[in-house]
């Protein structure tokens, strides 16, 4: 008998799990607020952070669904057009509207005796509420659903305009108003860079009084994140943090007294490639972190003494809450014992066994709930597929309760050892090394051994020296995708013409391999052996 799925939010990460819920012979009930698709990437919405101007930090070929490729004659980066035309090409192309209810909250999620989820909802048309029972729940509201207002002295007294930056979606209406910006990562960068085209003075205010590693969208003439597959498990992550920290210091001048004092891999890097030239013109003019907010000429006193006078608007790009409150309490967080010993050390505390499960409550899964160097909508899709993997038992089941336990905090502590303070983030994931290990484990990864048997040695060079895409995880395994090879070598097209030389590329493997076993013996020998499943 076909389980029955509730999933909550039509965004990215719903959309994906519908998906992903039909190609398995589950029935799907989608519950969505708003009246479309996409979540946040529709900025009509009310609460979507999303402006007019914006454009995709990660590349086209890394930010794909693995089985429906964003056009390969589309730009590297996607305007927002772009991406909700994409968004409705991929729910049109898989019919996942008939399977969505809009206009519809989602009051509460409950667990009932047997183990199975009791739904509360109510359309916004009408004022009854409805119930459903479902097998399992999804939740796919995402991180980015309620505004984080910081807290300053004198904002309720403050004369000039206040707003959160999900409000703000053009310049219209900023001519030549005096504009403070609070919050300094991609999107409070963004609208500061967009301002100076019709404020009178930008300025930017930042909390830790040094600006975080900006790098740009390309590199030596490629995106910023088009990395191979052999460089991304090859390359230590301090190297490439330290190849990044160098290419953001030859591509703009930090002045010296806002340079970042943390090194890249243990912060989150803005992608943006004007900030610096509005920065030395003086049309951004970066402040500290703010102390009051006064009454009188709109005036606004900062924790160096220094005050601004006639400021017209504030807009605070301060971040996002996570909306949890139709699930009963403590579900996210682990409840008040992991609250108490990790609460101080980690932002954003997520009580979950792969950022998916939480151990104490069984089918629940949190899908798109992850931070990291990556796409997000790649990694949701990976998540649900490993989710249904478990329900329709192709994998084996979870560990026990006290087992999630423990691996989560060992998650922790290895976040603790290898991001310092700077990144105490319960929510990071090494992006490369998260999708490898859940392909690995649904049998979607794509072993040297085997593609090579499959598609030749001329692919398997595309696949590890070619720009590493999510669509290599539907090469092998259920769900594989027809189109996957024509997709990647389309996407490598440019690549293809420099990846020529067989005997030069399967020498230097075999010499990388060889490396792996004389440095980590008989655990590099282990390791070589699952990279590439040779057979035994």
């Amino acid at each position: 008998m076909a389980k029955h799925i509730a999933i909550i939010g039509a965004g990215i990460s719903g959309l994906t799990t519908i998906k992903e819920c039909l190609d398995n012979d589950l029935i799907p009930i989608c519950f969505e607020q708003n009246s479309s698709v996409g979540g946040i990437w529709r900025s009509e919405e009310p609460y979507s952070p999303v402006y007019k101007s914006i454009l995709t930090n990660t590349s086209k070929e890394r930010s794909t669904f693995s089985d429906f490729p964003i056009p390969a004659d589309w730009p590297t980066h996607l305007n927002l057009s772009q991406v909700e035309k994409y968004i409705d090409m991929y729910t049109e192309n898989f019919n996942l509207l008939p399977h969505i209810k809009f206009n519809t909250t989602v009051l509460k999620v409950s667990i009932l005796p047997d183990k199975r989820w009791k739904v509360k909802y109510i359309i916004q048309c009408e004022r009854e509420e409805k119930e459903e029972i479902f097998d399992f729940v999804f939740v796919c509201s995402g991180l980015n659903n309620k505004p984080n207002w910081p807290e300053y002295k004198g904002m309720n007294l403050f004369k000039g305009e206040q707003m959160h930056a999900h409000k703000y979606k053009r310049t219209a209406g900023f001519e030549n108003k005096r504009v403070l910006v609070v919050g300094y990562r991609n999107s409070g960068s963004d609208i500061a860079v967009e301002l100076t085209h019709v404020a009178s003075q930008v300025y930017l205010s930042i909390r830790k009084e040094k600006l975080p590693w900006i790098i740009p969208r390309f590199i030596n003439g490629k995106a910023f994140d088009h990395t191979s597959r052999f460089s991304a498990h090859m390359t230590p992550p301090f190297i490439i943090g330290r190849r990044f920290e160098n290419n953001a210091i030859k591509s703009f001048r930090y002045p010296s007294h806002l340079k970042p004092t943390d090194p890249l891999i243990a912060s989150y890097p803005v992608v943006n490639c004007e900030i610096f030239q509005c920065l030395a013109a003086g049309r951004v003019i970066v402040k500290p972190n703010i102390k009051e907010l006064k009454s009188e000429n709109k005036q606004i006193e900062f924790v160096d003494g220094t005050v601004l006078e006639d400021i017209d608007v504030v807009i605070y790009s301060t971040g996002y809450n996570i909306d949890d409150s139709f699930l009963e309490e403590n579900i996210f967080t682990g409840g008040c014992e992991v609250e108490q010993g990790y609460g101080k050390d980690f932002q954003k505390l997520a009580w979950l066994y792969k950022l998916i499960f939480p151990p104490k409550y069984p089918n629940i899964a949190f899908i798109g709930f992850t931070l990291g160097g990556g796409a997000i909508w790649p990694v949701s899709e990976m998540q649900a597929r490993y989710v249904i993997s478990q329900i329709k038992g192709f994998i084996k089941p979870l560990p026990s309760q006290s087992e999630m336990e423990k691996s989560i905090r060992n998650s922790y502590e290895s976040i603790r050892k290898k991001y310092c303070i700077a990144a105490r983030n319960a929510l990071r994931i090494n992006y490369v090394s998260y999708m490898e290990t859940l392909s690995q484990e649904i049998g979607c990864y794509p072993y040297s051994y085997e593609i090579i048997k499959k598609f030749g040695f001329r692919f398997w060079k595309l696949i590890m020296f070619g720009t590493f895409t999510p669509i290599h995880y539907r090469l092998l395994g259920r769900n594989v995708w027809d189109g996957a090879r024509e997709a990647i070598t389309l996407y490598n097209k440019d690549n293809s013409k420099t990846i020529t030389n067989r005997k030069i590329y399967k020498l230097l493997t075999y010499l990388i391999f060889l490396l792996i076993l004389l440095l980590n013996g008989r655990d590099g020998f282990a390791k070589v052996i699952n990279y590439c499943r040779f057979p035994l």
